[in-house]
């Protein structure tokens, strides 16, 4: 005899009652979380491969106004050769500036690579009962999170929360903030 619609329902239904747990739920939302993540920096990653594109492109058009300006006559290029010197020179500072955007960018994104890998190790972690009742074993799990934090900021936040202080962003945040000085280029 075949099992009729209802039946199968409610088969499923009972199987998945009993997979239920607390854990599994805390652990399906942080994968949701982590899934999210990565969508939006997949989608942020398309505009900025356009963005790359754009700004390249822009150089490569005030290298050839340079190289266009060069080959002018003499009595031609003393009229417009400050003129020119002074968009080509706006043109190098808007890259630069561009330059630097794409570098935060850069670091957000690592930081929230860090946050998804952080969030789907915990899922993993409180899915096991055993390892999550486990004070040495929650020592592990901070160890190894805490060996993904490059920057100062990110240590010093990490090791706040691990410590049950409350963390304000805007003091711990404010030095970070702070963009480079023009002609400086920070690597993260």
């Amino acid at each position: 005899m075949l099992a009729s619609p209802i039946d199968t329902a409610d088969t499923a239904e009972m199987q998945t009652a009993r997979a239920w747990t607390p854990e599994q739920q805390i652990a399906n939302m942080l994968e949701l979380c982590g899934v999210q993540m990565e969508s939006a920096l997949q989608d942020s990653d398309v505009a900025v491969d356009a963005l790359i594109k754009a700004f390249t492109s822009v150089a490569e058009t005030a290298r050839v106004m340079n190289s266009m300006a060069e080959q002018l006559p003499a009595e031609a290029r003393q009229h417009i050769e400050q003129a020119l010197n002074k968009q080509l020179d706006e043109i190098t500072r808007q890259i630069a500036a561009a330059v630097v955007s794409f570098q935060f960018y850069d670091k957000l994104t690592q930081r929230l690579g860090h946050v998804r890998y952080s969030l789907s190790s915990l899922a993993q972690f409180v899915c096991d009962r055993a390892q999550s009742s486990e004070r040495d074993q929650w020592r592990r799990l901070l160890n190894a999170l805490r060996r993904l934090y490059r920057t100062e900021e990110e240590r010093k936040i990490f090791e706040m929360i691990t410590e049950g202080i409350s963390v304000d962003l805007t003091t711990t945040t404010s030095d970070a903030q702070q963009p480079p000085k023009t002609g400086e280029i920070e690597l993260f």
